[in-house]
This record gives C-alpha cells, structure tokens and sequence, in this order.
C-alpha cells in the first residue's frame, strides 16, 4: 500500500472542504468548456540584465501587442518568460542611494529617483530637483557612468563563468522539455544578456529537435556569437563598452541621438541606448521593425516537432540527471492517485512514462471543464530503482502563465511505488460567477 505523506493528508483535508462548501455548485447542469487556448508556437522573451519581474512583464506585453498589431497570423502564439534571475537593480539601487546621501542631502531617501536616473528620464521630481540644486546634475551624470561600467563588468563575468547561472538553467532546460514534449514550435527573443542564456537554451532545444523547430532573434547581443538574425542600435552604450574588450556582432540599425529620441511604452528614455522596451521595440524607431520582421519570419518558417504528450490546464514535468527510475506521481482533489500503474485520474493523465534514464516524465490536467475539478493536487517524486543519488526536478507550468515552479530534489534509496518526496501542493479554484479557473501554489 502506498504512504499518504503528511501533504496529501492537507490536501485530502482541503478537498473535502472544497467539496462540502461546493455542492450546490455540482448539481447544477455546467456547460462543457474548454479551459485552455492551446497554441501551437511559443515566443520564448529571454531578458537582458538588471531587469525587475516588472520590467519583464512590460516587455512582453508591449512585444505580443505590437506583433499583433502589426502581423496576422491564423495560428494561436503564446509568449512567456525564461526569467534571468539576476539581482542587479538591488544592488545599483544601493550604490545609488549611499552615493547620492553622501554627495548631496537633499537626495537623502529620495530611493525611487533611481529609476529615474538610469532609465534617463528628465521628467518628475528629478528634474525639478536638479534646477533647485545644481550639484544634482552631476551626480546623476556619474551614476549613469558607474552604471554602464557595471553593467558591462556584469555581462562579461557572465561570459567566462556560469556557475552562478545554474538555477536559471535547471529552470529553463526543464520547460523546453515540456515544450518539445508537447509538440511546440520554439521562438526564443533575447534581449543583452538573455542572449547568453538562449544560446544555452538553444542548443539544449536542438539536441532534442531540429533546426526547423527552433530558432532564435537575438536583440542587443553583448557577443558575436549567434544562433540566428540580430538588431543593434548604433548608439547603444553597452555593446559599444563591450566592443572595446572583445568582438560584438555588427551594428545593424541607426538610432537618434538621446535629445532626439522618443520616449518607449514604458514612458521612459534610456541614456545608454540599450533598453529593450525604451530602444528595440519603441514603434517610433526601425529597430523595433528590425526586431518584429525577425520575429514574423521565424514564426512563418517554424515547424512543429512531434508531440508526445499533450498540453494542460497545468502540467508537471518531471527529469533526473542520469540512469534509473524515477516516478511521477499526482494526487487529485477526488482522490485519485496518479502513477505508472495508473495513468488515468478524474482530471488529468500520465501520459509519457520513462523507465530507463533522465526522464521526462509528464502529467497534464484536463482542460475539460466537465473533468477538472477545483481542489489540491499533491505532486510528489519516487525513486522507484536504481536513482539513488540522482537528482530529480519537477516542474510545474500552466498554459496560460508559464512556469508556476521549479524545485529539485537529491534521491535517497528506491521506495518503489511508494513516493518519498513532496515537491508541489497546488490549489485550481473555481469562480462560480464567472466560471474561471484559477491555480495557486499552496506552499
């Protein structure tokens, strides 16, 4: 008999609550819908350096929008992220604060002047502040010196070493694979330093697929290394710091001076040149038609690999890295206890079962309305055989969001069909006036 860890115990917990505050609800007549808009290619964003989630966000609404805009296409595209996760702002926002509070008192706690300051803006407080106080001018002009210089310092550091990049690896191997699984046609758009991690992801993809169903746009490229076409402002401070200690790829669009440039959707100028929403996707400049034309002719070229697995509502992948056996296993709200020895639940499917070494193994969530039910799903991990050692990753991902999490584990001894390792506990709810679908990591 398999073991009910303490979480499955919560989640069976949860559920019946879920149930009992739901009846209602399951007796009346509900109309077959499909939760999902299933797509067949996906515009993978990779982003540049010192990027907040924000600014990431920004950056890939205003792309579908302005591709949308521009192109028709009668194929459904979905955009997510493969998020760098790189903690620079933090940092030059200290920088800033302290230099800015030892240099002149009246920028004592004014934080949110940082922003301002990188991205070039002369509008606002900062403005306003600098004719007060003259002195405020040149430590804005020295800011944005240090901030190029580190920048750049950042972005080779990453080129000759990539041991500090491995969570962002882990993170983006694991949901190409989920990807290629699922028959998906891959566009990965790169901005300054995601181009680093798209060449990795790249060639991740290719061992998997061939070369017509992956393929790359590079933007603001910090080395001549390219896996596909590339845009690059003439008057990009970054790359032009960069070119001094190595080879670049070559300039292929001219941009205004920064007094002559429009401001990007963000409603921000940026005095290095290099922001992707500020420079290479700003409608006014022919970068951005460079990048969207880059864009339209990969996406009119891809070829779809053959799927193995289906798309979900949400889906669960799991790898290992190396020989054995490692299981999947998925507890539903009905109860129902997902595994090789039973692939079919109430809601979702083991539909790719690996025995042999490094996975995948994948589980979907029906995007049938009439099977999906609300509740906790436990996802757990067991080293059936011969995996002890090997490290497991699971992860979770959404049609409609993304990745949801990533989280690995180092195996113990082999447990067989019992699984040892709780890696996710995950709520879908229902809106019942509205009739929509909602998911939540419960811890």
């Amino acid at each position: 008999m398999n073991k009910i860890t303490l979480k499955v115990k919560v989640a069976i917990v949860l559920c019946l609550l879920a149930v009992g505050t739901s009846s209602s609800a399951s007796n009346s007549a509900i109309e077959a819908q499909n939760l999902c808009d299933d797509s067949g290619a996906v515009v993978v964003y990779m982003n540049g350096v010192f990027s907040t989630p924000e600014g990431v966000d920004l950056s890939i609404r205003t792309l579908s929008s302005l591709y949308e805009k521009n192109y028709s296409t009668d194929e459904i595209i979905s955009y997510e992220v493969l998020y760098n996760y790189t903690n620079g702002f933090e940092d030059l926002a200290e920088v800033f604060e302290q230099r800015a509070t030892e240099q002149v008192a009246v920028l004592d706690g004014r934080f949110e002047l940082f922003f301002e300051a990188l991205r070039g803006d002369g509008s606002g407080w900062l403005a306003y502040i600098s004719e007060v106080e003259s002195a405020v001018g040149g430590v804005i002009e020295g800011f944005v010196e240090y901030a190029e210089a580190e920048i750049v310092r950042t972005l080779t550091a990453f080129m000759g070493d990539t041991t500090a990049t491995q969570i962002n690896y882990v993170e983006h191997s694991s949901r190409i694979d989920n990807w290629v699984l699922e028959g998906k046609k891959l566009l990965f758009v790169a901005h300054s330093q995601g181009n680093l991690f798209a060449n990795a992801a790249y060639r991740y993809a290719r061992g998997k697929v061939g070369p017509d169903s992956v393929k790359v746009v590079h933007v603001a490229p910090p080395a001549a290394q390219l896996n596909g076409p590339h845009v690059l402002a003439d008057k990009d401070r970054v790359i032009q710091a960069l070119s001094l200690l190595g080879s670049v790829a070559s300039v292929t669009d001219t941009i205004p001076g920064y007094l002559s440039r429009p401001a990007g959707a963000n409603g921000k100028w940026d005095i290095l040149g290099h922001g992707f929403v500020e420079i290479y996707i700003n409608p006014t400049l022919p970068t951005a038609n460079s990048v969207l034309n880059h864009i339209d002719e990969a996406l009119q070229t891809l070829e779809a690999p053959e799927a193995q697995a289906a798309s979900g509502f949400f889906t669960a992948t799991l790898t290992w890295n190396g020989s054995g056996d490692v299981d999947l296993h998925v507890y539903e709200p009905s109860g129902s206890h997902v595994y090789y020895a039973a692939k079919t639940g109430v809601s979702g499917y083991l539909d790719v079962d690996n025995t042999s070494a490094n996975g995948p193994e994948h589980y979907f969530a029906s995007c049938d309305a009439d099977k999906l039910m609300p509740g906790p799903y436990v996802v757990s991990v067991a080293n059936y055989s011969r995996a002890e050692g090997r490290r497991a990753t699971v992860q979770l991902a959404s049609w409609k969001e993304g990745v949801l999490g990533t989280r690995s584990v180092n195996l113990g001894g082999a447990t067989g069909s019992s699984p040892a390792y709780d890696m996710f506990v995950l709520n879908v709810s229902k809106d019942e006036e509205t009739g929509q679908y909602s998911i939540a990591l419960v811890d």
